[in-house]
């Protein structure tokens, strides 16, 4: 609460900075245009008052959609801090709200439904030469993060080294608290009674761990010390005099905009106010895609490298850092930028499968060695049995001859006793 005032205020909530950020704004805009000029005035305004006030403001944003000056699904976010701040103040029930959304102009058909395809993100990494920047296109290709991810913090403390074939990924605790660490979040997920938070874990694939790690063994030989708080995107030197020195979503965005605005064959079509390719979630776009196409990796899984929290599984599902890791792994070889490093991944894939063939082969031709051993022993210990009582038929055959040969010599004995 505001000491002065004793009124809630945004900067206050829980929201995260983007959010407040994006309310003042549009609070800001709401003050410039009505009587209101500020929290105060706006949580103390008579409820008659301030419901014709509303009613002006909308019919105000109205006329701006129709000029195009505004875009139709704009309108009601207009009104979330407004809320936000009167609802927070006890006056929930002051406002008649369904007059207001009444007016609404009818919700237009959104643009920015495409995704950047790999040849595009290609261009983009050829048409750069900062190591910073080719590390941040591989980023945002591999994690599909969405807008506002670098408004939050991103350490080092928030990457861990994984293994596949042979190469290093890093793992991105993404949306993390600035005192979050991956030790923590994996402890968190081993403990059924500890929500795991916000924060989920996102991979690079081995060509934008590389990438990353140029980017960071330029800043070492530069005479950067890293630390566990050291930001992964450092802003530029001239841009460090503000708090922060984490690149944020609106530095991104300017980046790739400077990037893709010269290169032809990344020119975007506008519809309305959108393009039909959204700069940053272009790529997530471009990830989702490929996670849900392979049908070899677990969707429920896939949406929690997504980030996102869909029906029961959302809730109550909750994958390990390996667990989500084996998934994105088999996605590795479509999300992976670079020809070479795809062909490489592929050429790996095939001397793998051809070894895994050849041990088969192997093991094949032993199991058929052993079997052709036990049948000729089989044959041998048969043979010999064989013989064994073809000699004791032999025997018995001798026996029976000289006993019909002495009975024989006793019957002629017999008839004639003089011999």
């Amino acid at each position: 609460m505001s000491e002065l005032t004793d009124k809630i205020t945004i900067s206050e909530s829980n929201f995260s900075p983007a959010t407040k950020k994006d309310y003042d704004f549009r609070l800001g805009q709401f003050y410039r245009f009505s009587p209101i000029k500020s929290d105060d005035e706006l949580i103390d305004c008579p409820t008659d008052e301030l419901q014709q006030i509303l009613v002006s403001y909308t019919r105000h944003l109205i006329k701006r959609v129709n000029s195009g000056d505004l875009s139709a699904n704009t309108v009601p976010k207009m009104f979330r801090g407004i809320r936000w701040l009167l609802n927070s103040n006890y006056r929930e029930n002051d406002v008649k709200w369904k007059p207001l959304e009444a007016l609404f102009p009818k919700e237009v058909k959104r643009s920015g439904f495409k995704a950047w395809t790999t040849q595009q993100i290609t261009l983009m990494i050829e048409n750069t030469n900062q190591l910073r920047n080719k590390a941040l296109i591989h980023f945002q290709a591999s994690t599909g993060a969405r807008v506002g991810v670098h408004d939050h913090p991103l350490l080092m403390k928030h990457l861990s080294m994984m293994e596949w074939n042979g190469h290093g990924c890093y793992a991105v605790l993404l949306y993390a608290d600035s005192d979050e660490t991956t030790e923590e979040k994996d402890l968190r997920e081993r403990q059924d009674d500890v929500q795991s938070g916000d924060s989920y874990w996102a991979f690079l694939t081995p060509e934008a761990t590389d990438a990353l790690d140029r980017y960071f063994l330029q800043r070492k030989r530069n005479g950067e010390f890293f630390e566990s708080d050291t930001p992964i995107f450092l802003k530029d030197k001239q841009k460090r005099q503000y708090v922060s020195t984490q690149l944020s979503d609106l530095n991104v965005t300017s980046i790739l905009f400077r990037i893709i605005q010269n290169i032809p064959e990344l020119k975007r079509s506008k519809k309305g106010r959108r393009h039909d390719i959204q700069i940053n979630h272009g790529f997530r776009k471009r990830m989702n895609t490929i996670l849900k196409l392979e049908s070899k990796i677990n969707s429920n899984i896939a949406e929690k490298i997504m980030g996102h929290k869909n029906g029961l599984d959302g809730v109550y599902l909750a994958p390990t850092r390996q667990e989500c890791f084996e998934e994105f792994c088999k996605g590795i070889l479509n999300l992976s930028i670079s020809d070479t490093q795809r062909q490489k991944i592929q050429i790996k894939k095939l001397e793998d499968d051809k070894s895994i063939i050849n041990e088969l082969k192997a093991e094949l031709k032993e199991k058929t060695l052993e079997s052709t051993r036990k049948i000729n022993d089989d044959h041998d210990v048969l043979v010999g049995l064989v013989n064994q009582m073809q000699e004791k038929s032999n025997r018995q055959t001798e026996l029976i001859e000289m006993i019909h040969s002495l009975r024989k010599e006793v019957h002629e004995l017999k008839q004639n006793p003089s011999r």
